[in-house]
C-alpha cells in the first residue's frame, strides 16, 4: 500500500485519498448539472448496511392496525396487532409513522445491527373529520427581538382564531423560513408555536438551512435535530398531508428539486392512499424553477 505524507504529518492512505477525490469532484460537477437540467435523472446513493427494525404502534386499548411506517424511503404498514418489521440501512436518518406530529425515533441500531422501536399513541379528543389548519409562512426571524414579536403578536392572534372556531380540530403547518439564517433561534420558534396549544408541522425553508453543508443531507441536519423528519406525511379526518423537502442545497446555492429518496418515499406512501382521496402537499417553494432556462 503507498501511502503519501501530509504537511500536519499525518499519513494519508492513497485509496483513501482516491475515493475522497472523486466524491469531491463529483460534487463539484453536480451543481452545473443540476442547474443544467434539474430534472435529469441523478442515480441514487448506495445503500449502507442492513438494519431490522421491529416494533409496535399502540394506544392504551392496545395495538393499532393498518398504521404506515417508514424509514423515510420503504413504507410499511402495521398487522392488526399494530406489530410491523422493516429492514432499513444504517444510513437513513429516522424511523416515522404516517399519523400524529413528531412521531419519529432515530435510527441507531445495536452490535447486531437490529433495533427495537414501541410508538406510543394518545387518541385526539374529539372527531377530526371536521377540522382546519393555519399556514404560517416565511416569518423568517432573524434576532431575539423577532422571536419575541412572534410570541407576542402572532401567537394571541392564533389564539383567538382557534377559539373562536370552536369544537372544529385545528393544527398548523410552519410552511418554511421559520428562520432568516440564524439556526440558534430555532428554540424560541419552538417555544412560540407550543404556546398556540394546537399541533404544529415544520417544512423545511431555504433560510432554514445550514449553508455550510456540502451536501443536501447535511444541510438539513440543525432543522432536523429540532423538528425531525424532513419529509413525512400524517392524515387529519378524510384528508392525507404530505410535506416535502423542495429545497436542495448542492454545496454553494439552492435550486426547488426533489431527489430521488424523496420520490422513492412519495410512490410508496401514496401507494397505501385510497384513489379519490383528498391529498394535500406542503412544500416551501416552487419545485420546478426557471434559473435552468435563464443560463
Amino acid at each position: 500500500m503507498i501511502r503519501a505524507d501530509d504537511k500536519s504529518g499525518h499519513f494519508i492512505d492513497r485509496r483513501a485519498f482516491l475515493r475522497t477525490a472523486a466524491l469531491s469532484a463529483a460534487a463539484l460537477a453536480l451543481p452545473t448539472r443540476l442547474i443544467a437540467d434539474p430534472y435529469a435523472p441523478l442515480a441514487p446513493r448506495r445503500r449502507a448496511r442492513p438494519v431490522r427494525v421491529r416494533g409496535q404502534v399502540r394506544a392504551p386499548s392496545g395495538g393499532i392496525g393498518g398504521v404506515a411506517v417508514s424509514d423515510g424511503l420503504d413504507v410499511v404498514g402495521t398487522a392488526r396487532d399494530g406489530t410491523f418489521e422493516l429492514v432499513t440501512t444504517a444510513d437513513r436518518p429516522f424511523l416515522q409513522m404516517s399519523v400524529p406530529a413528531r412521531c419519529y425515533w432515530p435510527i441507531r441500531p445495536d452490535s447486531d445491527d437490529e433495533m427495537e422501536v414501541v410508538f406510543e399513541l394518545e387518541r385526539l379528543r374529539g372527531s377530526d373529520d371536521r377540522h382546519a389548519f393555519l399556514m404560517l409562512a416565511d416569518p423568517q426571524t432573524q434576532n431575539e427581538q423577532e422571536v419575541e414579536w412572534l410570541r407576542q403578536e402572532t401567537v394571541p392572534d392564533v389564539e383567538e382564531l382557534v377559539a373562536g372556531l370552536g369544537d372544529v380540530g385545528v393544527f398548523g403547518v410552519g410552511c418554511g423560513d421559520i428562520m432568516y439564517n440564524n439556526l440558534e433561534h430555532f428554540p424560541g420558534y419552538e417555544r412560540a408555536v407550543s404556546e398556540m396549544g394546537i399541533p404544529f408541522f415544520q417544512v423545511v425553508g431555504n433560510h432554514d438551512m445550514d449553508f455550510e453543508a456540502r451536501t443536501d443531507e447535511d444541510a438539513t441536519a440543525t432543522f432536523s435535530r429540532h423538528f425531525g423528519p424532513r419529509y413525512y406525511s400524517f392524515d387529519r379526518g378524510a384528508v392525507h398531508y404530505v410535506v416535502l423537502d423542495d429545497v436542495f442545497w448542492h454545496g454553494s446555492d439552492y435550486i426547488g428539486y426533489l431527489d430521488h429518496d424523496q420520490l422513492t418515499w412519495l410512490a410508496n406512501d401514496l401507494a397505501r392512499v385510497e384513489e379519490g382521496r383528498t391529498v394535500i402537499v406542503a412544500m416551501h417553494m416552487p419545485v420546478l424553477g426557471s434559473q435552468h432556462l435563464r443560463n
